[in-house]
C-alpha cells in the first residue's frame, strides 16, 4: 500500500494547491518572515529579511515549487512509522544567489531534517536580493510541513525486522497493522505480542491498544 504526502512550505507568496506525482509534493506556500529585518552576523556575513526586492528563483515561485517537488523524498523510515510534522529551516540566499547557512531550527526527526536540508542545498541560485541597488544576503525562514495523505501504516519486510530487533515504533506499527488487518491477516494475537514488546518500552499509544487487544481476546474466549 502506497501512501502520498504533503509537504508545503512558508517564503514570499501564497500559491495554489498543485497535484503531483505519488510521493512527491503536492504544496507549496511561501511568505516572507517580517518579525526582524537584520540576523546575526553568521561567517562574517549579514543577511536581511527585508530587502527592496527580494530573491527570485529562475522561473518564478512555480519552477520553485516544481523543483523541490521533483527532489524531495518521505524518508522511508518516517512514512512507516507515521512520523509527521513541521520542520522549520533557515539559511541565507547570499549576495550571488546561491543558498547558504542552512540551519534545523525545529526538528522532527533525524530523518525528515535530513531530508529537508539536502534538499535545501540542491536549489539552484536565485537572482539575489537588492538594496539601494546592490545584491545583498538575504535571510529565509522556511517551515516545512511534512504530513501523509493516508496516515495507516503498513507492514513491510523493513519494518518487521527492525520489529523484530527491538524497535518500539516497528513494534507499534506492526501490532496497529495486526490488530486492524491492515496489509496483513486479522490477528489480535500478534497484535499482542507486538504491542506488549512496544508497550514495555514505554509507548503509549501501543499501552492504550494493547488494553483494546486484551479486551477483545477475552470476548473470543467467552
Amino acid at each position: 500500500m502506497k501512501r502520498n504526502f504533503i509537504f508545503s512550505s512558508l517564503c514570499a507568496l501564497l500559491l495554489p494547491m498543485s497535484s503531483m506525482a505519488q510521493n512527491k509534493v503536492t504544496e507549496l506556500l511561501i511568505v516572507p518572515d517580517s518579525e526582524v529585518d537584520e540576523c546575526e552576523e553568521q561567517d562574517s556575513r549579514k543577511a536581511i529579511l527585508a530587502p527592496d526586492v527580494m530573491p527570485e528563483f529562475p522561473g518564478g515561485l512555480q519552477a520553485l515549487m516544481n523543483f523541490i517537488a521533483g527532489e524531495i523524498h518521505y524518508p522511508e523510515q518516517a512514512r512507516m512509522n507515521g512520523v509527521q510534522g513541521k520542520v522549520i529551516l533557515q539559511f541565507i540566499v547570499t549576495k550571488t544567489g546561491e543558498i547558504g547557512d542552512v540551519e534545523v531550527l525545529r526538528s522532527i526527526s533525524p530523518e525528515i531534517d535530513a531530508e529537508a536540508v539536502r534538499v535545501c542545498k540542491l536549489i539552484p541560485r536565485f537572482k539575489p536580493g537588492i538594496v539601494d541597488g546592490q545584491p545583498v544576503n538575504v535571510m529565509y525562514t522556511l517551515p516545512l510541513n511534512f504530513s501523509l495523505s493516508d496516515n495507516m501504516p503498513e507492514v513491510t519486510h523493513n519494518v518487521l525486522d527492525l520489529a523484530l530487533d527491538g524497535d518500539m515504533e516497528s513494534q507499534y506499527t506492526v501490532g496497529y497493522c495486526y490488530y486492524n488487518g491492515i496489509g496483513v491477516p486479522l490477528d489480535w494475537i500478534v497484535a499482542r505480542y507486538y504491542l506488549e514488546r512496544a508497550a514495555e518500552q514505554g509507548h503509549e499509544q501501543a499501552a492504550e491498544l494493547l488494553g483494546k487487544t486484551r479486551k477483545r481476546l477475552r470476548n473470543e474466549l467467552d
